[in-house]
C-alpha cells in the first residue's frame, strides 16, 4: 500500500474510532471517499457521514532536503535527497435535513480530537509506516473565497466543513543514483591523521 493512502488510511480509522467511542452508530462515522463522482452524480456512501477528501497536495519547504553521500567498503553511495510533502484534507460534515444537527455535532467531535492529538507517531499510532517519524495535523483558515472555490471545485454546495493540513509526509526512495570514491586513493574507513604543525622558531 503506498505511504499517500496508508496514512490516510491510519488517520481515518484512529479518528472514526474517537467518534465512535463517544457515539457508536451502526457504521463509520468518518468515510475516505470523494463526495460526488466525475460525471457529478452523488455518492450515496458518503450521505450522512464525515467526508475526508484530498483537494491538494503541496511540497512541504520547512525542513532541508540535503541528503549525504552514505558510507560503504570503499565508496560513498550518492541517493537522491528526500521530499516531504503535505496532504490538504477537507472534512465535510454531509448530513442535510433532519440530519444536520448530528453533522455539526460530529464535526465539532472530529475537531476536538485532533485539537488532543495534533500529532501522529509509532507510539500513538503505531500501523503507521515505519519509514515515518512524526506527521501533524494542523487546522487551516481559509476564508468564504476560499472555500466556496475549493466545494466547488470538488463538485459539492457549501456544507459545514473543517480544512487541515497533514505535514511531513516523507518521500526517500533508497535507489542509490551514483557512486563517488575518495580522493588520492584513500580509503573511506582511514583514521584522519593530524594536520602538521609549524616549525617552531627559537
Amino acid at each position: 500500500m503506498d505511504i499517500i493512502l496508508k496514512t490516510l488510511t491510519v488517520i481515518q480509522s484512529l479518528s472514526n474510532e474517537y467518534l465512535q467511542n463517544i457515539d457508536r452508530r451502526g457504521d463509520d462515522w468518518i468515510t475516505l471517499t470523494s463526495i460526488v463522482g466525475h460525471d457529478g452524480s452523488v455518492n450515496d456512501a458518503a450521505k450522512d457521514k464525515i467526508v475526508m477528501t484530498v483537494y491538494n497536495i503541496t511540497k512541504e519547504n520547512v525542513v532541508s532536503s540535503y541528503a549525504p553521500a552514505k558510507p560503504g567498503p570503499d565508496s560513498f553511495a550518492i541517493v537522491q535527497p528526500p521530499i516531504f510533502i503535505d496532504i490538504h484534507l477537507m472534512f465535510m460534515a454531509n448530513f442535510a435535513a433532519q440530519t444536520y444537527l448530528d453533522g455539526l455535532g460530529a464535526i465539532s467531535r472530529l475537531i476536538s480530537y485532533f485539537q488532543q492529538t495534533p500529532w501522529f507517531n509509532q507510539s500513538n499510532a503505531p500501523e503507521l509506516g515505519a519509514d515515518i517519524d512524526k506527521i501533524t495535523m494542523e487546522l487551516e483558515s481559509l476564508g468564504p473565497v476560499e472555500v466556496n472555490y475549493v466545494m466547488g471545485m470538488l463538485g459539492t454546495k457549501y456544507l459545514p466543513a473543517a480544512f487541515y493540513k497533514l505535514r511531513m509526509l516523507p518521500f526517500a526512495a533508497p535507489a542509490m543514483q551514483s557512486r563517488t570514491y575518495p580522493a588520492r586513493g584513500g580509503s573511506i574507513s582511514e583514521t584522519p591523521q593530524p594536520a602538521p604543525q609549524p616549525a617552531q622558531w627559537p
